[in-house]
């Protein structure tokens, strides 16, 4: 689950928690009160009456059942609906992988070129449904990959920089790349992910 929605979800809790404790309260507290009235005096003497009572109770059942939905559908979201699990940073990183630089993070999508696979290791982009395609370097050769193959990369997200390349990925760029200007002069700046693992989780053409 990301920050934002660990937060939202432990705050929808606590608000759930402090509606329902003061209905619970309430409840106690009119028990008190008619158990304390004169019964001969009529609800009017006590100011409640058993209907009271009982209409606070029915509301804070309905508490309990709407809070009880609630935590299930925050626990529903932090999973996702598409296969992407709480730890997989997808939806984020095409849409500003900038912030990531510096983090470890987990993506799954379709490599949309395939750039250098040597026997030192590989490099290609992965593309999203929506924002820029990203840069991923790996130090060492993976299975045989193909554009348009899906696959999980896991790794550590760094700012391109020729000067501190093979300390970032683990490789020399003119050992990975033919053309290792051509290369620096289209992703240098950029965020890419120096791959510790790669997944191929769907093989090009092959239906779900």
């Amino acid at each position: 689950m990301s920050t934002n929605a660990a937060r939202t979800t432990t705050t929808g809790r606590r608000r759930a928690g402090r509606t329902a404790t003061a209905l619970a309260a309430a409840v106690l507290g009119m028990g008190g009160l008619a158990a304390c009235s004169d019964d001969s005096a009529g609800p009017e003497a006590g100011g409640v009456s058993a209907d009271d009572l009982q209409q606070v109770e029915d509301q804070l059942a309905g508490l309990d059942e709407r809070v009880g939905a609630l935590e299930e559908g925050m626990g529903a979201d932090s999973g996702g609906g598409d296969g992407i699990g709480p730890d997989d940073d997808t939806a984020a990183i095409f849409e500003d992988a900038q912030a990531f630089v510096g983090q470890e993070v987990t993506v799954s999508a379709e490599i949309s070129e395939m750039v250098t696979t040597t026997d030192v290791g590989s490099a290609f982009r992965m593309a999203g449904e929506s924002g820029e395609p990203i840069a991923v370097v790996s130090a060492s050769s993976p299975a045989e990959l193909d554009a348009n193959d899906v696959v999980q990369v896991t790794g550590t997200v760094v700012q391109v920089q020729r000067d501190t390349f093979e300390q970032d990925f683990g490789v020399a760029a003119d050992e990975l790349f033919e053309d290792a200007d051509a290369w620096f002069s289209e992703e240098e700046g950029s965020a890419a992910i120096s791959a510790d693992s790669i997944e191929r989780l769907q093989e090009q053409g092959q239906n779900d």
